[in-house]
């Protein structure tokens, strides 16, 4: 038989007593005895042993008190928030109202441009149209616009006619070559029997040909060929169209004044009086123009706002179809139709 181990009995460490911690109210509820140095403690002799009286706690009470008593209450934070509130609204409306001011004094110079502005801009309009309408003219320099030239229902070969009549405005042959690069009706419906045939357009691949026809044409304004009386001009853009019929009464005063004059590219209207030369460019100039050559005052339409306003004289010309399509078209509506034909829907009873 086996003993065990007997127990030993052994001596506990006392434990030690925790610090004690300090609160944030511990200065306001407990006094704190005055500090005394470590070194004075050893030195001094015990004294009489004083019984412990527990701390007084009616100054800590009364340090609470008049802590509360300085926190700002609900009509304060009330009266607080009224003013901030009412600072906030003075701020805005001040600036609304500076803000409608300068909106106000905006509409105010919008609605009244100064004249200089007002001018300026009209002025470059009108120089932008007449640049425009040197463009359009220069791309038909090479055009020349034949008049009572009569339609017929068949098929025109205008380049043959056009070729005689030209060798015969030139006194040459009738079978003169002559270098037509097109030459087409104007692009327009074509009128009923009773009004006047549409215009020929011939473009001619030499400018000096197309000069020679239009120096010999000027010796007569019209031209017999064979049942037909023809004119020819020189074929202008609209604008410059409308604006020399607009100055249609200007031209008639200076015809009767004897004053030569003479139409300029740009668009200009040029006469010359006692060396010194004026112009017409724009309707602008045309007080001017009739007061320093003594002329009469006469009405002049605005031939940029006519030609503003102008409206096409009818449906916009469709594109032509080339004789391969068209050759192509017939072929396909001449085949005869080989698809299978098609099933019935099932819904057909």
């Amino acid at each position: 038989m086996v003993r065990g181990k007997g127990k030993v009995c052994t001596t506990k460490t006392p434990a030690l007593r925790a610090a004690r911690s300090t609160g944030p109210l511990d200065s306001f509820l407990h006094s704190t005895p005055p500090s005394t140095p470590a070194g004075m403690l050893d030195k001094m002799a015990d004294g009489p042993s004083t019984p412990v009286h527990p701390p007084d706690s009616t100054e800590a009470i009364r340090r609470l008190e008049k802590l509360i008593s300085a926190l700002p209450t609900k009509s304060d934070l009330a009266d607080i928030i009224a003013d901030q509130k009412d600072g906030l609204g003075r701020v805005v409306r001040s600036e609304v109202e500076a803000l409608s001011e300068r909106v106000g004094l905006l509409e105010e110079t919008a609605r009244r441009p100064p004249p200089a502005a007002h001018h300026r801009p009209q002025t470059d309009l009108s120089e932008l149209h007449r640049r425009v309408d040197d463009l359009d003219n220069r791309g038909r320099r090479h055009n020349i616009r034949i008049r009572g030239l009569s339609e017929t229902d068949r098929a025109e070969n205008l380049r043959t006619l056009l070729q005689e009549f030209f060798n015969m405005v030139l006194g040459r042959a009738p079978d003169s070559p002559v270098s037509i690069d097109r030459a087409h009706r104007a692009l327009r419906p074509r009128p009923p029997p009773t009004a006047p045939p549409r215009d020929v357009i011939c473009h001619l691949t030499e400018y000096s040909l197309k000069e020679a026809i239009m120096n010999s044409a000027r010796s007569s304004r019209y031209w017999d060929f064979g049942t037909h009386r023809l004119e020819l001009f020189q074929d202008l853009s609209p604008f410059t169209l409308a604006a020399r019929r607009s100055l249609q009464p200007v031209t008639h005063a200076l015809r009767m004044a004897k004053i030569k004059y003479r139409w300029g590219f740009p668009f200009a209207l040029t006469a010359e009086l006692n060396g010194v030369r004026h112009m017409i460019c724009r309707p602008s100039d045309v007080p001017a123009f009739l007061t320093e050559l003594n002329l009469p005052h006469v009405p002049i339409k605005n031939w940029e706002l006519e030609t503003r306003r102008m409206d096409p004289t009818g449906p916009l010309p469709r594109r032509q179809r080339s004789r391969r399509r068209q050759r192509r078209s017939r072929s396909r509506s001449s085949a005869p139709d080989l698809r299978l034909p098609r099933s019935p829907n099932r819904g057909d009873g």
